[in-house]
């Protein structure tokens, strides 16, 4: 009975081993997976980061620096806009063609990828207006402070 016992042990003690080292791999294997997507607002404060650290900028600097890319955001923005309803005409037809060479079942979840992607690209156009109106915000607090 004892040798019973022991063995008994030892295969729960093998089960649990077994266990942890296949949540280990499964939690290494999906994190691996994960998308670790960066907002423009993470670019922004890397290159902000970078610049001050690098060169050394002094607070006016940076400063000046944050106002020189609002200006060049707002001009890409505005070359964005204008040539928008070209390159929506472009898209829509690259979704006419894909669509041509789908088969009738292919194409419904074909239309919920591209809805799931503008969706995603709607999004992140918010998160970024939200993101230049907190900046405008801090320049016009930091300018009142001056």
């Amino acid at each position: 009975m004892r040798r019973n016992q022991w063995l008994a042990l030892a295969l729960g003690v093998l089960l649990f081993v077994c266990g942890l080292i296949a949540g280990v791999l499964g939690d290494r294997y999906l994190s691996m997976l994960k998308v670790n997507a960066k907002t423009a607002e993470d670019f922004r404060h890397q290159y902000t980061n970078e610049m001050r650290t690098r060169l050394n900028l002094t607070p006016a600097q940076v400063r000046q620096l944050d106002v020189i890319l609002d200006e060049t955001k707002a001009q890409y923005k505005a070359v964005r806009d204008r040539y928008r309803p070209e390159m929506v005409k472009i898209k829509d037809e690259q979704i006419e063609r894909v669509k041509s060479i789908l088969t009738p079942e292919q194409k419904p979840e074909y239309d919920r990828l591209v809805a799931e992607r503008e969706q995603r690209f709607h999004e992140q156009e918010e998160r970024d207006r939200k993101a230049d109106e907190k900046r405008a915000a801090e320049h016009r607090a930091a300018a009142g402070q001056k």
